[in-house]
């Protein structure tokens, strides 16, 4: 009776919720820690939340302080969290040719934020045999560097690891060992060919299954590729390039951020934060380090995020976009919101609007209860917040030295900037899409600006 009362939003969360509770049990275990002790559960909950919901935010060293079952748990965490287990059970239920219940294909919808009408068992096959094939792709052009490095049996684990992080855009690494505590792959900001492996795994991941279908059926049938995915793909290509430009342009002299070497490095260091700055997490300069502009604008790529249906957080690029097409139509006097000859439904811009607001008011109160209560500067406290919110994981390196209060703070944002967005958004289309009530009420002059 309790299932059959649960709203698909309601089931989404505390699915969720459930996983995080089942890693934070095993995380505590004295198993899952290379000292071979129990975890403060505060710190087993903020890892658990942060793997799951795809952050990378760590109070411990990843590859130090856990054991080789705690960081198969964390990258079993990741996985499960980046695809989504909507996109598992509907493959369980494919490969054991079970008849998917209605129930299940408004869940699937709604955590992919899919057309219901699409046959959604062939594109939650899809979906999880690209996953598995960029995964298993990436982490054999890893292994070309780092079996070298480490050894066969080290080298496979870190390829597969970094590679399963990167896709699902979780930013957690196990080189702590390896290259000192919370270096994250610092080691390799001037490696060139891990920089474009990971990039080309982050952006992969990040542009969303939706995006990566239409791209599929326009090569093999020369399908239009549809409206959205076309909006994602001009605006992904804009904040990644425009992104690296900036960075580059502000921190080109700051020897901390792009390093001393050629003007090729500092190129790829650039592009590499302008990338991982789109929920990623991975870090190959110390953010610390960066200026006070480039760190807004870091803020700002954060809380964009990634595209729906994807392994990224964020608003998502999608939201951003139809906000900026719908405000241009404005400015310009025009009735309609139109982007290639196309008209975004109204109800489409209130949404997309709703959503922009809500986030941003979530980050500014977010951001100041961190300020207030870790007595951090300002700066680096809406940092940490709009790198939870947006489920990127980069720090300026505050992280580890939360107190109580502020671990849970982020805890929360983590977990709403996973599965908030996407109830709020379903909550929000349940409400519009509702008869409309018969009543028009007399217009009052509002005035703006």
């Amino acid at each position: 009776m309790l299932k059959k009362r649960m709203s698909p939003t309601n089931v989404i969360i505390f699915g969720f919720l459930a996983i995080i509770l089942v890693g934070t049990l095993l995380l505590v275990m004295p198993f899952s820690s290379s000292s071979g002790e129990f975890t403060d559960p505060l710190t087993a909950l903020f890892t658990a939340t942060s793997a799951t919901c795809v952050t990378g935010l760590i109070t411990v060293d990843t590859g130090i302080y856990w054991s080789a079952f705690g960081k198969s748990v964390i990258i079993l965490l990741i996985q499960v969290g980046g695809l989504g287990f909507m996109s598992l059970a509907m493959v369980f239920s494919a490969l054991l040719k079970r008849r998917v219940s209605t129930r299940e294909r408004v869940l699937f919808t709604q955590s992919m934020n899919l057309d219901p009408a699409s046959d959604l068992a062939a594109f939650a096959y899809r979906v999880t045999v690209f996953a598995f094939s960029a995964e298993g792709l990436g982490a054999l052009l890893l292994s070309f560097r780092f079996v070298p490095e480490f050894g066969f049996l080290k080298g496979i684990c870190f390829s597969v690891f970094h590679s399963v992080s990167a896709f699902c855009n979780a930013g957690f690494d196990i080189l702590g060992n390896e290259f000192g505590e919370f270096a994250s792959i610092s080691a390799y900001a001037d490696d060139v060919y891990v920089n474009i492996v990971l990039i080309l795994l982050i952006v992969s991941g990040g542009l969303g299954f939706i995006v990566w279908d239409d791209i599929r059926q326009f090569i093999k049938k020369h399908d239009r590729i549809a409206l959205y995915s076309k909006l994602v793909l001009v605006l992904s290509a804009v904040l990644i390039l425009g992104g690296a430009l900036f960075i580059a342009l502000v921190e080109w002299n700051n020897a901390e951020v792009l390093g001393n070497g050629s003007a090729g490095t500092k190129i790829i260091r650039a592009l590499f934060q302008s990338v991982t700055l789109r929920t990623a997490g991975f870090a190959t300069v110390d953010q610390a380090s960066l200026s006070d502009g480039t760190k807004l604008f870091s803020m700002l790529l954060m809380f964009i995020g990634g595209s729906s249906g994807s392994t990224a957080g964020g608003i998502k690029t999608g939201t951003v976009a139809i906000v900026l097409v719908a405000t241009l139509a404005i400015i310009r006097g025009e009735r309609d919101s139109n982007f290639k000859k196309r008209r975004i439904p109204s109800d489409t811009v209130r949404r997309a609007f709703a959503l922009f607001v809500i986030g941003l008011f979530v980050v500014l109160v977010s951001g100041f209860a961190l300020y207030i209560s870790e007595g951090v500067p300002l700066n680096d406290a809406f940092f940490e917040v709009f790198s939870a919110f947006g489920t990127v994981g980069i720090t300026v390196g505050i992280t580890p030295s939360l107190s109580v209060f502020g671990r849970l703070l982020i805890i929360g944002l983590m977990f709403f900037g996973r599965i908030g967005i996407v109830s709020i958004m379903y909550a929000i289309m349940v409400r519009t899409n509702r008869e409309k009530p018969p009543i028009s009420y007399p217009v009052s002059a509002m005035p703006v600006g």
